[in-house]
Parts: structure tokens; C-alpha cells; sequence
């Protein structure tokens, strides 16, 4: 049957400044970035490798409705993703989305059904003229885990046929609702720019994390690290499947 898509409206809900976003991008099996994706929508593949980015930012100046929300105006966010390609969008879907708060976790869960879980996150940034470095420091009880990364200040924005876009750039985020139907978030912001000659240092658990199907990662090297300044960002309530 053919799938009909609404937009339930064309007002963003949240709007914040995303900034200073780490993407550490790791191969990924096929098998396990599809059982994370919801029914019909397919993995996305660069040079036919599928991919999980363990991405690391701060949200700024949060809004929801236009308003600024107590406990959800400013905080870090730590998240697994994989890459999808729903319809003809550049899309992800999340494996589990770390915030410092159970309020935000829960409102995540309970509301927009991601995959949210309230955990311990520190982020530190520091600009100097040397460089600009970001230190985001997390865990489920404790913060035990780091990213760091070190960039140039200066930035550019990566041409439209690059990895570094194909990963940073993705215009829709994809799950099921309650009832088990597709639904995607749409998202827009202007091409992020990239700071140059990064560094990184980073200690995970994977598994611990994120859950035992991706320990494997504690053994990979990552195959891109991506600094971004960031910008503004507006999210879209879901486009609903009305199949």
C-alpha cells in the first residue's frame, strides 16, 4: 500500500543554538544499524558501509513553542546514532540519547517516544589562540567517559559531496510512535562548518552505554572525527505514515 505522509504542522517546536558538535564516526554492520531503524525505512551507505556516530554537543537557548523552558534552556547531550535513509531524505535514528536531567529524559521518552536516559554530563569548553577545545565528560552514574577534541579556530564548510556532509548534514530524524507507525522529525539548519586539524582523545564503554551489541567499538578506530562550530537549529513536529 502506498504510504501517505502528513505534516501535523509547519511551525518548528524547539528551536536552539547547537554548538560545538563531536562526531566520532565508527563502520558499522548492516544487520545491526537495521534493527535500529523503524519498518520500511533502509540503511544509508557511504561507498556501501553503514555507520554509527557517537555525537557530542551542547544546546543552547532551548525554546519549545517559543517559550524557554525551566531545566531545559542550556545542557550537553551525548547520543549513538546510525544513518538512514528514509524516503529521500538523509536521515538518522538514535540508539540512546544521554541528557542531564530525568525531566528532559523523561518528556523525551514519554512524549516523542526517543530513546532518552538521564545520565552524568559535563561539557568544558576553552578558546584560546591556539585552537578552540571541547571536553564532554559523561556516564550512567558517574561521569567516567571523555571526549575531547582539539581544533583550529578557524572553519570551513565541507562541499556538498564530502563525507564530512554526508554525516553532519542530515535533514530528518526517524523512529515509530506509540502505535507503531513511521514518524520523522524534520530538521533544518545552514551547512555547518568544520574546524581543521582536530585532535581527539576519547575513552568509552560501549557496551556499558549504549548496550552489548556495541561493544565491538571499544576495538574500532574511528574512520572520521568531525568538530563543528554548529548554528541555529529548528525541529519540526513528525511527519506522520498514515498507511
Amino acid at each position: 500500500m502506498e504510504r501517505r505522509w502528513v505534516a501535523l504542522t509547519t511551525r518548528p517546536f524547539l528551536t536552539a543554538r547547537w554548538s560545538n558538535v563531536v562526531l566520532l564516526t565508527f563502520q558499522a554492520r548492516d544487520d545491526l544499524v537495521r534493527a535500529h531503524l523503524p519498518p520500511g525505512v533502509e540503511p544509508d551507505r557511504w561507498n556501501g558501509w553503514t555507520h554509527a556516530s557517537l555525537v557530542a554537543l551542547e544546546m543552547r537557548d532551548v525554546r519549545l513553542r517559543g517559550w524557554r523552558i525551566p531545566g531545559f534552556a542550556a545542557h550537553p547531550q551525548v547520543n549513538l546514532r546510525v544513518y538512514a535513509r528514509q524516503r529521500s531524505h538523509a536521515a538518522v535514528a538514535f540508539v540512546r540519547e544521554l541528557v542531564p536531567s530525568r525531566l528532559i529524559a523523561a518528556v523525551g521518552r514519554l512524549r516523542f517516544r526517543e530513546p532518552f536516559r538521564a545520565a552524568r554530563i559535563e561539557a568544558q569548553i576553552t578558546e584560546g589562540a591556539g585552537g578552540v577545545s571541547a571536553a564532554y565528560r559523561f556516564g550512567l552514574a558517574a561521569p567516567q567517559y571523555h571526549i575531547v577534541v582539539t581544533g583550529s579556530r578557524d572553519s570551513a564548510v565541507p562541499p556538498a559531496s564530502s563525507f564530512e556532509h554526508y554525516l553532519k548534514e542530515r535533514t530528518h530524524g526517524c523512529g515509530t510512535d506509540w502505535r507503531g507507525r513511521v514518524r520523522a522529525f524534520r530538521v533544518e539548519h545552514p551547512p555547518w562548518a568544520v574546524r581543521s586539524e582536530v585532535s581527539v582523545d576519547y575513552a568509552v564503554d560501549f557496551g556499558a552505554v549504549y548496550g552489548p551489541e556495541w561493544e565491538f567499538l571499544n576495538y574500532s578506530t574511528p574512520v572520521s572525527t568531525i568538530f563543528a562550530v554548529g548554528s541555529d537549529v529548528s525541529v519540526y513536529p513528525p511527519q506522520m505514515d498514515r498507511r
